[in-house]
C-alpha cells in the first residue's frame, strides 16, 4: 500500500519528480540535435518546450495546443523540433491524471506529423519513426502510473468502506447498550424524585444524577450520529466550559469534598478543539477526584490561558483509605483517552502522586512556537464563573 502510494501520480512529490524526469528525458533526447542547429530561434524554442513540460498542469488547455501545433508544424519548420519531441513526451505526464482529450489531441497531431514526414519522402527512418516510438514509450509510462492511481483509489475504497461498516457496528452497539442503559437510569431516576421530598439531601443526589444522566445520553447520541456519518465535517457541538466549571462545583460539593476552581486569563475565546480538550480533563479530573480524593481536603483546579497556551492544573490529597469503587469505574482508560487528545494537539499531560498528593498538568499550545511561553499559573484571583 506504501509502494503505491508513493507511485500514486496525484501526490505533489511523485507529480514533481515525473516532470523532472520527463524533461530531463526531453534535453538528453535534444541535446544532439541542439548543437546541430544552434541558434538563437532554436534555442528559443527549446526553452519553450522544457517550459511546455513543468507548465503542463497549470495549463492544461494551453500546453497541449502549444505542443500539438509543435508537431504538426514540425515536418516543415526545423526549429519546430524541440515542441515536436515534448509533445511526444508528454502522453507521460497528461495520462496518469486522466487528461485523454488532451492526450488525444496530441496522438492526432503525431498522426499529422508521420503522415507529412512519409509524403515529403526523403525523411530518414529516425524521422519518420520518432513519433510512435516516443509516443509509445511516453504512453507506457502514464498507463503504468495511471494502473497504480487506480490501484491505490481501490485499496483507499476498501478502506474506507471497511472503516465504515466498523463505525456502523460499534455506533449499533453502544446504542443497545450504553444508550439504552443510560436512559433507563434516568427514568428510574425520575421515578424515584417523588419519594425524596421529604429528604431533601437525597432529592438533591437524585436530581444532580437525572442531569448527569441526561448529558451523557445526550452526549452518546451525538456520538452515534457523528459514527454513522460518512463525512467528519459536521462536529459535536463545543462544551461549554463555564458550565462544565459549574458541573464541577456541584458534583464535588456533593461528594463531600472543598473543591476551589479558578480561572486565570482569557478563557471564551479559546479555539474550539482546545476548549473540547479543557472540559473533557476537567471532568476527568473530578471524577478522580470523588473517587480518590481525601474527605474534608482541599481540592484545587486551575485552568488558565495566555497567549501561547492554556493549561489546566489540579491537585488534590489522597485519602488514605479509598472508596469503596467497582473494578469497572477504575479502568484508567479516561486519563488515556486525555493523553491522547493532548497529543493530538502538540499538547503535554502529565500526573503524578507525592506525599499523597495527586496533581495532574495539562498544557496545550495557543501561539506560535517560536513566542516564548508565558509562566502559569499568573498570580491568581479566584473568579466564580
Amino acid at each position: 500500500m506504501r509502494f503505491l502510494h508513493l507511485l500514486d501520480p496525484h501526490q505533489h512529490r511523485t507529480r514533481e519528480v515525473l516532470r523532472l524526469t520527463v524533461t530531463i528525458t526531453f534535453v538528453l533526447l535534444q541535446s544532439g540535435p541542439f548543437f546541430n542547429y544552434l541558434q538563437a530561434l532554436a534555442i528559443t524554442t527549446s526553452l519553450l518546450a522544457i517550459a511546455c513540460l513543468l507548465l503542463i498542469d497549470r495549463f492544461p488547455w494551453g500546453v497541449p495546443i502549444t505542443l500539438a501545433a509543435g508537431i504538426a508544424a514540425a515536418p516543415h519548420l526545423l526549429i519546430a523540433a524541440p515542441l515536436e519531441t515534448a509533445g511526444f513526451l508528454s502522453p507521460a505526464l497528461l495520462v496518469p491524471v486522466r487528461r485523454f482529450r488532451q492526450t488525444g489531441l496530441i496522438l492526432a497531431a503525431s498522426c499529422v506529423d508521420v503522415t507529412l514526414r512519409a509524403q515529403a519522402g526523403g525523411a530518414g527512418a529516425y524521422a519518420i519513426l520518432q513519433a510512435p516510438v516516443l509516443l509509445s514509450g511516453s504512453a507506457s509510462v502514464g498507463m503504468a502510473l495511471l494502473y497504480f492511481r487506480a490501484q491505490t483509489e481501490r485499496m483507499e475504497a476498501e478502506r474506507l468502506a471497511a472503516l465504515g461498516a466498523q463505525r456502523t457496528a460499534i455506533a449499533r452497539d453502544l446504542h443497545d447498550t450504553l444508550a439504552r442503559a443510560n436512559t433507563q437510569m434516568v427514568m428510574r431516576v425520575q421515578a424515584a424524585r417523588p419519594l425524596a421530598q421529604e429528604e431533601p439531601p437525597i432529592a438533591a443526589l437524585l436530581d444532580e444524577i437525572a442531569a448527569m444522566g441526561h448529558r451523557s445520553v445526550t452526549d452518546l447520541r451525538t456520538m452515534l450520529r457523528l459514527l454513522r456519518q460518512d463525512t467528519p465535517t459536521p462536529t459535536a457541538p463545543i462544551p461549554s466550559l463555564t458550565q462544565a466549571m459549574t458541573n464541577a462545583r456541584t458534583t464535588l460539593a456533593n461528594a463531600g469534598l472543598h473543591a476551589t476552581i479558578t480561572t486565570d486569563g482569557e478563557l471564551t475565546h479559546l479555539p474550539p478543539t482546545i476548549t473540547t480538550t479543557l472540559t473533557r480533563a476537567l471532568d476527568e479530573t473530578v471524577a478522580n477526584m470523588t473517587k480518590y480524593a481525601a474527605k474534608d481536603a482541599p481540592c484545587t483546579i486551575i485552568i488558565g490561558a495566555t497567549p501561547n497556551q492554556a493549561t489546566l492544573l489540579a491537585t488534590n490529597p489522597i485519602a488514605d483509605h479509598h472508596r469503596h469503587t467497582h473494578p469497572a469505574l477504575t479502568s484508567g482508560l479516561g486519563l488515556i483517552g486525555l493523553h491522547e487528545r493532548a497529543q493530538a494537539l502538540d499538547g503535554t499531560l502529565t500526573h503524578t502522586t507525592t506525599d499523597h498528593h495527586w496533581t495532574l498538568t495539562l498544557t496545550l499550545p495557543l501561539g506560535p512556537a517560536s513566542d516564548p511561553p508565558e509562566t502559569f499559573p499568573r498570580q491568581i484571583s479566584p473568579t466564580k464563573e
